[in-house]
């Protein structure tokens, strides 16, 4: 007998004779508890309010049979879930077979033999923990491998970030340049109802818009005044060093960083680099990110320029919107005007500074 393991047992049979000599069987071959029930209607609510590890089931009842009651519980819990044994007085192989494949786990015919009902009930009672005891290890795994997953996730974002800012940091003391493009990006493409995981990607992803920029040197990339011509073409080429630099790793943020590096100095009319991509040809992570990389780059200090202030950058994006930008993202831009600058206030290179 069964002395270790303490479950709650419902009881379903018309007769209330039958649920009595089974119930104190039960009691006195296992710690449990054990519910009555004789109106077969009631069983899903008693269900509902205790956590039940196994159902005795009659079939032939009034309300509903025992096969009623089995597709009701089918609808709510698996075999594993809810086992059921049928005690019937039925006689054929085709009663047992038949509530068998409705999803009933053991069948015992009436009158019941006491040591089958106890083995069986054992058999069915260690199924039913092991069941448990497999669900709660499969929920811890799930929980690590979440944990895990949201880990590596987050060292990818970093190393992400410490990617972007090792491009950027040549040019810009802070590198908060290359998280503000990321935020107004984010902005954009929010406004341009695009999906949320592609909202997220554009703005893991806009921060490495430049690293290219690596390869550029520094006697150009820090040269105060006009670059000449020779130095504009060499200067250019950073889409295609930083598009290289990534490799070909599949990961889909990694993918949508090649096509911003690649098509963010493109320009909506053609006139862009490095392939004079035209219109709704340019991506438009690349379109997006183009409008918040000018728009960053006018408005903050560099080595080789003042800052312009917010009024003339936006003129400067309305005045070039159907040229260089997409008017639609710079109507979204605009509109967005006073987010704009909370993501500038928020990020700003004075504020991070402070930090330090």
């Amino acid at each position: 007998m069964d002395k270790k393991t303490s479950d709650t047992i419902l009881i379903c049979d018309d007769s209330l004779t039958n649920c009595m000599v089974l119930s104190a069987l039960v009691e006195d071959s296992f710690i449990a508890n054990v519910i009555i029930v004789t109106d077969p209607r009631l069983v899903v609510a008693k269900l509902e309010q205790h956590n039940i590890s196994l159902l005795f089931l009659d079939i032939e009842m009034p309300y509903l049979s025992g096969l009623d009651v089995i597709a009701n519980i089918r609808n709510r819990y698996t075999s594993d879930q809810l086992p059921i044994i049928i005690i019937s007085g039925k006689e054929g192989n085709e009663v047992r077979n038949n509530a068998l494949s409705r999803g009933a786990n053991d069948f015992i015919r009436k009158p019941f033999n006491t040591q089958e009902v106890i083995l069986r009930t054992r058999n069915i009672l260690t199924s039913y923990h092991h069941f448990q005891v497999l669900s709660m290890m499969n929920e811890k795994l799930e929980q690590l491998v979440e944990l895990r997953t949201k880990e590596i996730e987050e060292a990818n974002d970093s190393l992400i970030y410490c990617l972007a800012r090792a491009g950027e940091l040549r040019d810009d003391n802070t590198g908060q340049h290359v998280i503000r493009v990321g935020q107004y990006s984010k902005l954009i493409a929010q406004a341009a109802g695009l999906p949320k995981d592609m909202v997220q990607m554009i703005e893991k992803a806009a921060p490495l818009h430049d690293i290219g920029k690596i390869g550029i040197p520094d006697s150009i990339l820090l040269k105060q005044g006009k670059l000449t011509p020779d130095e504009r073409t060499l200067m250019n080429t950073h889409s295609n060093q930083g598009f290289q630099l990534l490799g070909n790793h599949r990961a889909s943020v990694f993918e949508v960083a090649r096509s911003i590096i690649a098509t963010h100095h493109e320009k909506w009319d053609g006139t862009g680099y490095p392939k004079q991509l035209k219109g709704e040809s340019i991506p438009i992570e690349g379109r997006i990110v183009a409008i918040a990389d000018v728009f960053d780059a006018l408005t903050t200090e560099r080595p080789y320029k003042k800052p312009w202030s917010v009024e003339d950058a936006m003129a400067f994006l309305q005045q070039e919107s159907g040229k260089a930008f997409e008017p639609r993202l710079i109507d979204l831009f605009v509109e967005r005007l006073p987010k704009v600058l909370e993501i500038k206030a928020y990020y700003s290179d004075e504020a991070i500074t402070d930090l330090v």
